[in-house]
């Protein structure tokens, strides 16, 4: 009897094929995975910069975000007390990428900001005309719209580009940014870190189950949860004082999540 060693073709094509099935159910799942962490890193990193650079605002100039004044668009001169002249000023890599952001990235769409729900209390129920809660029992709760809704653009925001590729962009009529409900946006001090620039995706931050403003662990309208496969590069921020921080339950899941 002649032995035979080795493998016949038809084993090898086999083998291949049951290979190359696993590798096309397995590396796209990798990648996604790999993305997702270096976007989360990235996002930390950059608001940990943005504040970093207020904070050495205040220490140089006595100022922060309630003192701003309004920009200016793109060509046009950099007013002085504005968040333009604060970041150059305090950043050396910041570097205005307006028109070459908008140019090359896919457009944003509207972001929104503060959305989510409010808890009824004695104090905004039936007697508070006017109120979401109007008509309402206490401890219920009702959903409210988003607090700002901003579309950015070449004509209504500025883009700055830092060192390790990340890009800060914000509303052109912030100015005095008070504010310090944390999810809320008032006096347009609205803004939003991309982690990579003008390359894609391009796609704000969105909870994967639960939902913008959900409480509990209903995968439908429990707390915004956002799992690895779901961290995009895009991020709403809001700021005013001395902070700069998440504007949305997606965005802070990204931020305090594991």
């Amino acid at each position: 009897m002649t032995k035979r060693f080795g493998f016949t073709l038809a084993e090898v094509l086999i083998t291949l094929g049951i290979i190359g099935v696993v590798a096309a159910m397995t590396i796209p799942t990798l990648i996604s995975n790999t993305n997702g962490a270096q976007f989360k890193t990235a996002y930390k990193k950059a608001l940990s910069t943005l504040n970093q650079a207020v904070l050495m605002n205040v220490a140089m100039e006595d100022t922060d975000f309630s003192t701003l004044n309004a920009d200016a668009v793109t060509g046009q001169t950099v007013p002085n007390g504005s968040l333009s002249d604060m970041l150059i000023a305090r950043m050396q890599s910041a570097t205005d990428i307006t028109d070459s952001y908008f140019t090359e990235a896919t457009t944003i769409g509207a972001i929104s900001y503060g959305a989510g729900v409010l808890t009824c209390d004695a104090t905004n129920t039936a007697a508070d005309s006017g109120s979401p809660c109007e008509g309402e029992a206490v401890g219920d709760t009702v959903d409210i719209a988003a607090n700002t809704t901003f579309t950015p653009s070449a004509t209504t925001a500025k883009v700055f580009s830092f060192a390790d590729g990340t890009a800060f962009g914000f509303d052109i009529t912030a100015a005095n940014c008070t504010d310090s409900t944390e999810g809320t946006a008032d006096n347009s001090c609205v803004g939003f870190i991309d982690v990579n620039g003008s390359t894609a995706p391009n796609t704000v931050i969105t909870c994967t189950s639960g939902r913008e403003g959900g409480t509990g662990t209903d995968a439908t309208n429990g707390a915004c949860q956002v799992d690895s496969s779901g961290v995009t590069d895009i991020y709403p921020v809001v700021f005013h004082g001395q902070t700069v921080e998440p504007a949305s339950d997606a965005a802070r899941a990204v931020l305090f999540g594991k």
